[in-house]
């Protein structure tokens, strides 16, 4: 259907193709990488064509990580869940509240497994209520009749005080997840800088004994995706590059901030290699002959547009660049928009 529909649209050249994770998906990548490879139109035969969705490999690791909810999360969920059974009960809830709570308005939610997201909003909510919880407690004998029968207990302080915590911990996913999810606004150029950020909190949280369960569950889910860059699609990388206020300068204080100075140049390098390769065969794709006598310049000059002129000779560009150098590329022996672009100086916010 994806075919027929780029096909009727006359859609020829498809870059990337955001999924989910389904494993449906990646049978149906595979054929459209053949169908693209077809029409010699596809960069490096598809090779970074697939890209998973950030913000669903985001919802699976909070997801892997919920499951490890303590008791106070589980109180809290029941005792949301009993109140929104019954209309009656929601009234009473909301009257306690205008005295216990005066000024809040927002009304309690209960949260769905497929949804991570909801458990949050869930927590957030309901801890803003702790006071109405305790009245409620105070005037419904059914409140703490049922919840015990169950096996659980009515919220004290120090649940609410764990549920604060847990959102606390959650927040920054929820916050990522909502800006990696924007349609309005580009998100490609910062998503490796959430997902950096993202590993510093896990990190973080795994020495915190009273997140330590919760953050251990999510990294394993974590690392599965991004732990490696070799994992990753790096187009996002590449993204982050041609973001003019970041560019290689602010790849390198990524990288050495994770893997320190000497696992930084590695992975600079892996990823550096990549994007040339990907730029050099944009060039041969897009170049208006297919000769391999065909200079570079003479690319770049028919690719923005500008007037040729057959009897001027470019002069052989230099060899001593000193990005090339430190990185040790073998690439195309001219200074292309690439590498132009490189050189200049990052942009201001």
């Amino acid at each position: 259907m994806v075919e027929k529909c780029l096909m009727e649209w006359e859609i020829e050249n498809v870059f990337t193709i955001f999924v989910d994770n389904a494993s449906a998906n990646d049978v149906a990548i595979d054929f459209l990488k053949k169908s693209f490879q077809n029409s010699n139109k596809c960069l490096l035969n598809g090779k970074w064509m697939h890209i998973r969705c950030v913000a669903h490999i985001l919802n699976l690791v909070v997801q892997d990580g919920i499951k490890k909810v303590d008791k106070a999360v589980e109180i809290v969920r029941w005792a949301v869940k009993w109140i929104r059974q019954s209309p009656s009960r929601i009234h009473k809830f909301t009257k306690f509240a205008e005295v216990a709570n005066p000024g809040i308005t927002k009304h309690l939610k209960r949260d769905v497994p497929t949804r991570w997201n909801s458990t949050y909003h869930m927590l957030e909510i309901a801890q803003a209520y702790e006071k109405t919880f305790e009245r409620y407690d105070l005037e419904e004998f059914d409140f703490r009749n049922e919840i015990e029968k169950a096996g659980l207990s009515i919220p004290s302080s120090s649940d609410w005080e764990r549920v604060r915590n847990v959102c606390h911990f959650l927040k920054p996913f929820h916050d990522v997840t909502l800006r990696i999810s924007g349609t309005l606004y580009v998100t490609s150029n910062t998503c490796i800088e959430d997902i950096f950020s993202i590993h510093t909190l896990l990190d973080d949280a795994i020495s915190d004994s009273s997140l330590c369960d919760i953050a251990l569950a999510m990294k394993i889910k974590f690392d599965k995706y991004f732990g490696d860059i070799e994992k990753m699609n790096l187009l996002l990388y590449f993204a982050l590059i041609l973001d003019p206020r970041n560019k290689v300068k602010y790849l390198v204080i990524l990288l050495e901030d994770r893997y320190g100075e000497k696992g930084m140049e590695a992975k600079k390098k892996y990823i550096m290699d990549s994007m040339y390769e990907l730029y050099n065969d944009y060039i041969r794709i897009h170049s208006p002959s297919s000769t391999s006598s065909t200079t570079e310049s003479t690319i770049l000059s028919s690719l923005l547009g500008k007037r040729e002129n057959p009897d001027f000779t470019a002069p052989n560009p230099p060899l001593r660049n000193k990005l090339r150098e430190k990185m040790k590329m073998n690439i195309v022996e001219s200074i292309g928009e690439l590498e132009k672009y490189l050189q200049e100086s990052v942009e201001d916010d």
